[in-house]
């Protein structure tokens, strides 16, 4: 039962991290354009902010393609706009079978989690989610000033976000998975009225477990970095409209 908890609280925080990446996205171009009053000028704030995060995004895609033995050309980091939507980077992949699509797609968001993860471990941030749900707040606020005093902490947590809001697939990146998915489920149903059903071993049981606890602290941490960002974005914005007399439409 365990498991299926952690599993139900892994796709809240997913659901959270998707509606906070989006609303990031929209007010941080916002607020640029409200500070610039210029489109390509805010354009380019919003590029560069997120710089270390498109870099790890569009490597994650041509690694996994060259891992999967697919052809990959040009990679191009730079920013662009088409139609309603902006471009920070793009890799080239040669067209394969959806299940390789799928995995390539699926790159970034992997490599996200793991240097989230492994970001938040060297800023010793991975001891908090314990003592929050042992309420001892006062401890929290200890581990925090330690970790704050850590060398270049702040530098880290920049990247933290930049690759955190930039390691979601893109709709293009998303377009192999309706097959898969749809192939996947059709299975699971079959297996289902023929009335079978999975019994995991230990071993199974605790790798999936594992695996759900790793992501869902990964994507915790995610989380509670976007919410501050948010905050402080919502504030900005605010003061810069007042100041100027101007609010952006959403």
């Amino acid at each position: 039962m365990e498991i299926w908890i952690s599993i139900l609280w892994l796709v809240v925080t997913f659901v959270a991290m998707l509606l906070l990446h989006r609303w990031l996205e929209a007010h941080l171009q916002g607020l640029a354009y409200l500070l610039t009053g210029h489109r390509e000028v805010a354009l380019w704030m919003f590029f560069v902010i997120f710089l270390p995060g498109t870099f790890v995004h569009e490597l994650s895609h041509w690694f996994a393609a060259r891992l999967l033995g697919v052809r990959t050309s040009r990679l191009e980091i730079w920013p662009r706009r088409q139609k309603n939507a902006i471009w920070l980077g793009s890799v080239q992949v040669s067209r394969t079978d959806p299940l390789r699509s799928s995995l390539i797609g699926l790159a970034p968001l992997i490599t996200g989690s793991l240097a989230a993860a492994a970001i938040g471990t060297h800023l010793r941030l991975d001891t908090l989610s314990d003592l929050m749900t042992k309420g001892d707040w006062q401890a929290v606020w200890h581990e925090l000033g330690v970790s704050a005093k850590l060398p270049d902490f702040w530098l880290w947590i920049y990247l933290l976000f930049s690759i955190a809001n930039r390691m979601l697939p893109s709709p293009v990146d998303r377009q192999a998975w309706r097959p898969v998915l749809i192939f996947m489920g059709l299975v699971a149903l079959v297996l289902l009225l023929s009335g079978w059903a999975p019994e995991l071993t230990e071993n199974v049981r605790i790798l999936l477990q594992e695996a759900a606890h790793f992501l869902l602290y990964a994507m915790t941490l995610i989380v509670a970095i976007d919410v501050i960002a948010a905050v402080l974005v919502a504030v900005l914005e605010t003061i810069v409209s007042l100041l100027k007399q101007q609010r952006v439409v959403y």
